[in-house]
């Protein structure tokens, strides 16, 4: 068929050589769907975000028991600016037809939880951090608009993996090592990391519709293209970043082609360049070399998850208090190691609680999926969760060294700008 052509009951589609035959829907199957569309309606939006706008006053009234006196105001209007933007979300998207607002509210939770770790650990970068969350949350309204739109989202592939090589470029040339990793560039008095905004294009360049999904160039040109954006962070050091993007070539080659021996053979291949990467790159060396036994190391490459862990295990399960732990005054506490600070001010409730929601939007991507209008909102979808959760594991594992310390942050909850804005757009 060229163009739309009517189908009827009885009509045999083929696709991609399977043959589909349309059948009339049964009274009994009709009945079962209307019984599961009732258990499926939203909640109460408002009650929840009531709740969580109760949260950031509770949140902040903590923080001031513990802040200075300067910091106090910074403080107030850092939590009031974001329950007043959330609310002001809220009405906007209410006024227009918006219904359900699970992912948001899961999001501002999280984010909350980061402006706590930010007002206890760097109060000074709270105006920062709360207009990059308004930068953010309309990066996530544009992307949402802008994907509805499946043509006008498929156009924008080649831009978007273009645009993708070239911040990687301009890392390689500008960037500045930091930590062992060349992943920051500075202009003037701002800072950021190419990286965290090419997840995004990654996510886009890679993912596929229909007519393009066994097309063999379409993915040989995805696999050359995933090649060049890991190859080159791998050069600049962040093998963390590095470890995330391949997980998300992985999910999208799987669902783009089904072939199972060849995303092996691929990932042989990586765990091959992984080894060499160890053995020619001391920085990655060094970070192996105390993973499993950090106490050995308590003074040296150990230090940072040795103190993790002993900050974290005085939290117990209700933590010491928003501002009243001692972690933060430890190098990258804030970003790297801010599931420490969670379980220490928070408790390891909250701090698990934390990670639970990264799992429940994982839920949630997987019931979408099921009903989504195209495989290329499909492969987005499962492609994006798969970066935040992987992510999450890595920042989470590392800091109590059931995996080595790579250096990536918390999603929503681990301070800085590029790590937020890249969150609420693959969100």
């Amino acid at each position: 068929m060229e163009g739309k052509s009517p189908v009827y009951p009885g009509d045999i589609i083929s696709l991609a050589g399977v043959e589909i035959a349309l059948l009339p829907i049964e009274v009994e199957q009709e009945q079962q769907e209307d019984d599961e569309s009732s258990l499926r309606k939203p909640g109460k939006p408002g009650r929840v975000l009531f709740l969580v706008t109760l949260f950031q006053l509770l949140t902040a009234m903590q923080l001031c028991t513990f802040a200075s006196e300067e910091n106090k105001t910074t403080i107030i209007m850092a939590f009031a600016g974001l329950a007043a933007f959330m609310w002001l979300y809220f009405i906007f998207m209410r006024a227009l037809q918006r219904t359900g607002f699970e992912v948001e509210t899961i999001a501002f939770f999280l984010t909350t939880l980061g402006f706590s770790v930010v007002a206890s650990a760097a109060p000074g970068e709270l105006g920062k951090m709360f207009f990059v969350t308004i930068m953010a949350v309309l990066i996530f309204v544009l992307l949402g608009w802008f994907l509805r739109d499946l043509e006008r989202a498929k156009k924008a592939r080649w831009f978007m993996g273009g645009a993708a090589l070239m911040l990687l470029a301009a890392n390689l040339l500008l960037g500045k090592i930091v930590y062992g990793a060349q992943n920051w560039i500075y202009i003037g008095a701002f800072s950021f990391q190419p990286s965290e905004l090419v997840k995004i294009a990654f996510i886009y360049a890679g993912t596929a519709t229909l007519d393009r999904l066994l097309a063999k160039r379409n993915l040989t040109m995805f696999i050359l293209f995933s090649g060049a954006c890991i190859g080159t962070l791998a050069l600049l050091g962040d093998f963390g970043t590095a470890s995330i993007f391949f997980v998300a070539f992985v999910v999208i080659a799987f669902m783009r082609s089904g072939d199972l021996a060849t995303i092996s053979l691929i990932c042989a291949g990586t765990g091959f360049a992984g080894m060499l990467a160890v053995r020619f790159k001391p920085y990655i060396a060094k970070r192996f070399s105390a993973w499993g036994h950090v106490w050995a190391y308590a003074s040296t490459t150990g230090y940072q998850q040795t103190r993790t862990l002993m900050y974290a295990a005085s939290g117990g399960l209700l933590g010491l208090g928003a501002g009243n732990g001692l972690l933060k005054h430890i190098s990258a506490a804030d970003t790297d190691l801010v599931f420490g600070i969670l379980c220490e001010e928070w408790g390891l409730i909250v701090a698990i609680i934390a990670v639970c929601s990264l799992v429940c939007l994982a839920i949630f991507t997987v019931r979408c999926a099921s009903v989504g209008r195209s495989s290329f909102y499909v492969i987005a979808a499962c492609a994006s969760m798969s970066m935040l959760l992987f992510q999450t594991a890595l920042n989470v594992f590392g800091s109590i060294d059931f995996l080595p310390l790579t250096g990536v942050t918390f999603p929503f909850v681990s301070n800085g700008g590029s790590s937020m804005l890249a969150s609420w757009g693959l969100l």
